[in-house]
């Protein structure tokens, strides 16, 4: 999923450039406003893949002069299906890039001040400032929830019922099949990950607001990395049981009975199911693995990672990398140590100070 990048500017974000961002208000297909003032010294923008909810910010505006301070629901900046479209900006002397970040809903108005003086005859405003909560639009498909009970239209895809039940655009990825029997609907939002976890992947908002599926952990199966950086890796080095050293992996596609069992069984590793510690059993399944030698690569893979326990939560600093996103399998080094991780990006928090690092969060796979 990781936005592709012409070569100059892939360059441009590790080496000389300007940082920045740019906003711009939208209420359905319209503009409403063309270049929102942010104080860009402010606020921040979050991402987390196992959130409901999976992206949100926190905004600061302020500007001398004509007040944006919303009055009324239909307001540029008012939380009553108004959006605000981010974008990070890199310039290289006349040059300039547009990276998309998202589109978020405005959903909350904490706080916003308009800044008066007394002219001879009336009373003006020569300022405003606002505080602008922002969440992706998830937040549209969770509160939209069902009037009545639903369930699967009979004869309908996967991605017929995805594009049935979703309130905003799609954008198909992943290989469709028929819904499985025994889906049953509790929520729209609860459907939609049901549905999407039926074909191997979790729901995934584009950054032009289009939900669209991810492949679902990534970090125990994938192999090339979609992304290389550098970064500082915070990687403690704590000691717990909590592995697995067998591992049952099967196709979830109904009518076969495609799977594969693998063991530690070497006496020499302190792992093995016959040492003290006994069998810890790790199950996975997807309707990836159509075939039987897919499914046996997969369990050892799966072992592999399993059972040295490097599925827990790295964190990395770094530049700024607009161009990655949640679920992309990617590489990290890290100069000063020569630590480099492998693994799939679980969260990232960017500041929308320009000038400063970013965070990423990403379950390792691998680690030397």
């Amino acid at each position: 999923m990781v936005i592709a990048l012409e070569p100059e500017l892939s360059e441009a974000l590790n080496e000389g450039h300007q940082p920045g961002w740019r906003a711009s208000a939208v209420y359905g297909a319209e503009t409403t406003v063309e270049d929102v003032p942010a104080d860009w010294t402010s606020g921040s923008l979050s991402f987390n893949g196992d959130a409901k909810i999976q992206s949100t910010g926190s905004m600061y505006l302020a500007k001398d002069g004509e007040s944006l301070v919303p009055r009324s629901k239909t307001d540029p900046l008012a939380p009553f299906g108004q959006e605000i479209v981010l974008e990070r900006t890199v310039t290289v002397g006349p040059k300039v890039w547009s990276i998309p970040m998202g589109r978020f809903r405005i959903t909350e108005i904490p706080s916003a001040r308009e800044y008066f003086r007394r002219y001879p005859s009336q009373l003006g405003v020569v300022g405003w400032s606002a505080e602008l909560k922002l969440s992706d639009r998830f937040e549209q498909i969770d509160a939209d929830d069902f009037l009545k009970a639903e369930g699967p239209v009979a004869g309908n895809s996967v991605w017929d019922e995805i594009r049935r039940l979703s309130p905003i655009p799609i954008v198909q990825s992943l290989t469709d099949r028929a819904v499985p029997a025994g889906v049953t609907y509790r929520s729209r939002l609860d459907a939609i990950t049901e549905l999407f976890d039926s074909i191997g992947g979790v729901p995934h908002m584009t950054r032009q607001g289009a939900l669209t599926a991810r492949v679902k952990d990534a970090w125990l199966t994938a192999t090339d990395p979609v992304f290389e950086i550098n970064g500082v890796i915070d990687m403690d080095d704590s000691m717990s049981n909590n592995f697995y050293n067998q591992v049952q992996v099967k196709s979830s596609i109904g009518g076969n009975d495609l799977v594969a069992f693998r063991q530690i069984l070497d006496e020499s590793n302190p792992l093995a199911v016959t040492r003290p510690i006994g069998g810890r059993t790790y199950r996975y399944s997807s309707p990836l693995l159509d075939t039987q030698a897919k499914v046996d690569e997969a369990a050892e893979t799966v072992l592999a990672r399993v059972s040295t326990r490097q599925s827990k939560t790295t964190k990395v600093t770094c530049l700024p990398q607009p161009h990655i996103e949640l679920g992309d399998f990617g590489q990290v080094t890290d100069p000063a140590s020569g630590r480099v991780v492998k693994g799939e990006v679980t969260a990232m928090r960017y500041s929308f100070d320009p000038t400063s690092s970013m965070t990423l969060e990403l379950i390792a796979s691998d680690t030397w």
